[in-house]
């Protein structure tokens, strides 16, 4: 079933409830209505019968013949009957139609009695006379109140059935507009092919609905694959020219060794140049191991005692104290404070490839580590004294194998910057870097505890 047709079915089945609910309380208190609409006739029926036979001697003559005047206006199929306070007919003899004592005493208790009678209504009262007291019964059929209740149960019915038929269509019409922008969102969604991943789909700037929140997450996942799109794209072209790189050297010392006979020593040059090249593919294929390892969804969670693991990085890449590296913490003496949950290895390579830049970078200049605890997050400083960053490639070194121009003349393939920014991602931190040409750069860390 569409979702157009369970709407309109849904919001039919909510008007019909409602609908039915009123018109049986409509029903019931018009039904309830005559009902006591006609024991008042049928009291005042009694009544009238009561002062005709028994109260001409109590009442003035002017009320005498007003009675006079009511008492011929019978109801339809009425019965009249009278009782003395010993239970037996006066005035009016019994036929087939004869009250129980049961009814006659229920009547005297309760001075007025109402009930139901094969189908018809009935009235009993007392009625205190000074010949006597006596019990007067009337009953009759409300054929017209009857009728007019039928024909408005009918006229309900119809009016009912026909408010859900319209309703459905109404509600049909209202679903439809109700998932227009929908379905224009699913529209925009089929033509989207890899190829067209820049598509954006478009949101209001008046209003901010539940449809534009869809269409906001719609575009973020977008921007998601399309930038992973464009991530493996230059990895793989990036990686292939890098690879090719060593491995032409490689097969080029080969060829020219193998030209004409040569000396041990000319051998012992190109076997040291093989042996080279092939150390710097190794490291290549390491490092984009590695980057492949950060863009996977890594659930290796532990809790790491972040001073800890700073001082195992400091310790791997200053090389025994050989280059000058000095680590400030400022968190005090809780260790819990720079606990965070996270993955120990990859945390370590992201740390590790920034610290190993700052010496890289420094030319022997001391480089500063700080690490430090604001409110609920962990912040950690790597300062170097080196050759900088321009302005207009700071936002281009996280690019996988982007090299910055003034780097060039330093080893590296660009991809360790690449690398720590999607570890630090991974652990929904971030990045922030300021950097001055000849003066240093500084990279802040910011995880979230």
């Amino acid at each position: 079933m569409t979702v157009r047709n369970r709407l309109s079915l849904q919001f039919t089945f909510l008007f019909a409830v409602l609908l039915f609910i009123l018109l049986a309380g409509i029903y019931s208190l018009v039904e309830r209505n005559r009902r006591i609409n006609f024991y008042e006739k049928l009291d005042d029926r009694a009544m009238t019968v009561a002062q005709f036979y028994l109260a001409e001697d109590n009442l003035s003559e002017e009320g005498f013949m007003a009675v006079l005047k009511k008492y011929p206006r019978s109801l339809n199929q009425e019965v009249i009957r009278i009782y003395n306070r010993r239970f037996e007919p006066v005035f009016i003899r019994e036929d087939s139609l004869r009250w129980s004592k049961e009814i006659l005493q229920r009547a005297v208790t309760e001075k007025k009695l109402h009930f139901t009678w094969q189908g018809q209504q009935a009235s009993a009262i007392y009625y205190v006379d000074n010949s006597g007291d006596f019990i007067i019964i009337a009953t009759a059929l409300d054929a017209a109140g009857m009728e007019s209740v039928r024909q408005l149960g009918w006229i309900m019915l119809v009016a009912f059935l026909v408010s859900l038929l319209i309703t459905y269509m109404l509600g049909r019409i209202f679903s439809r507009m109700a998932l227009t922008p929908i379905n224009r969102v699913i529209a925009n969604v089929k033509i989207i092919r890899a190829t067209s991943l820049d598509s954006r789909l478009q949101v209001s700037s008046r209003k901010h609905d539940e449809i534009d929140e869809l269409c906001v997450t719609i575009n973020n996942l977008l921007e998601h694959l399309e930038q992973s799109f464009e991530s493996q794209r230059a990895f793989i072209a990036n990686a292939s020219h890098e690879l090719r790189t060593p491995i032409a050297a490689i097969m080029g010392e080969a060829e020219i060794a193998l030209l004409q006979n040569r000396d041990t020593e000319e051998y012992k040059v190109t076997l040291q140049n093989v042996v080279e090249d092939s150390a710097r593919l190794t490291s290549l294929i390491n490092s984009l191991l590695e980057l492949a390892q950060a863009n996977m969804d890594n659930n290796d969670l532990q809790l790491i005692c972040m001073n800890e693991l700073l001082w195992e990085v400091v310790d791997e890449w200053s090389n025994g104290g050989k280059y000058p590296v000095k680590l400030i913490f400022s968190f005090g003496t809780d260790v819990t404070k720079v606990t965070m949950p996270g993955n120990r290895h990859l945390l370590f390579l992201a740390l590790g490839n920034v610290v190993k830049n700052a010496i890289k970078f420094s030319n022997g200049a001391a480089v500063h580590c700080e690490l430090n605890y604001t409110g609920n997050q962990i912040i950690i400083l790597i300062k170097d004294q080196g050759i900088g960053i321009p302005a207009d490639e700071k936002d281009k070194i996280f690019r996988p194998f982007y090299r910055s121009a003034n780097a060039i003349r330093f080893d590296g393939f660009g991809i360790g910057l690449s690398l720590t920014e999607k570890i630090i991602r991974l652990h929904n931190g971030t990045i922030e870097v300021q950097s001055e040409p000849g003066v240093g750069t500084t990279f802040r860390f910011v995880f979230p505890r």
